[in-house]
């Protein structure tokens, strides 16, 4: 999600960031226009994006004031390069907007959490409205608004748990993203990759669903006993 982002914020204006990133979203829409967003990914945004993903997958709620404070800087440097494109490109304004969202995350992370548990329930929602609904994925939009609510809400009863979820749903497909996007920075098995990205669109999706449901478990686990531990 936030490496399709990044790669195109450097194209995007305002006319067009809410389609471009629909199908971001969308795991299962498009793998051609998915597969050239990884490839255009700059290979220091990759690295940045899979050790971000990864320390979410395994880490997510005990490190979950950092990881939101952080996530904040990526998605407002991405809104940046969004918004420079129309007043004129400059590092600056992506900067400034990063260190702007993340400064504020962290007085306001319970929001800011429902922020990024939205966007991770739009993920959800839009692939699996595709998923279950082949010929329609134009109305992916419907399954992102009712899985961003879902999350976005539920945040401020069962924060742990959703925080949990989002980390690893999230963190989930920034690390399967930004590896996929480091090979296909590796000729001798960039054409392979390229090759099960575009030919099998559920790939993606079911790597992603996998190191999801692995991250879950695993800080599921981590925080019973961190919470036995206190008591």
């Amino acid at each position: 999600m936030t490496p399709l982002i990044l790669a195109q914020a450097g194209e995007l204006t305002f006319s067009n960031t809410w389609e471009t990133i629909l199908n971001s979203l969308d795991l299962f829409r498009r793998p051609d226009e998915i597969l050239r967003m990884l490839t255009s990914l700059p290979i220091v945004a990759a690295v940045v994006v899979t050790v971000v993903g990864t320390a979410c997958v395994f880490r997510g709620y005990k490190w979950h004031k950092p990881v939101v404070v952080l996530l904040s800087l990526l998605l407002g440097f991405a809104v940046g390069r969004m918004i420079s494109q129309d007043v004129g490109k400059s590092a600056v304004v992506a900067i400034s907007l990063g260190v702007l969202l993340a400064a504020i995350a962290s007085p306001l992370l319970k929001y800011a959490v429902a922020v990024f548990a939205g966007i991770a329930g739009a993920g959800i929602g839009a692939t699996v409205w595709s998923f279950f609904n082949p010929g329609e994925t134009s109305l992916a939009w419907a399954g992102a608004g009712m899985g961003f609510i879902t999350l976005a809400l539920l945040s401020f009863i069962f924060f742990r748990i959703v925080v949990i979820i989002f980390t690893s749903v999230g963190g989930a497909a920034m690390m399967v993203m930004g590896l996929a996007a480091l090979l296909l920075q590796i000729e001798s098995v960039s054409t392979q990759v390229q090759e099960q990205l575009s030919l099998h669109p559920g790939v993606l999706p079911l790597l992603v669903v996998t190191a999801a449901v692995l991250g879950i478990v695993h800080q599921q686990g981590g925080s019973t006993e961190s919470a036995g531990e206190e008591d």
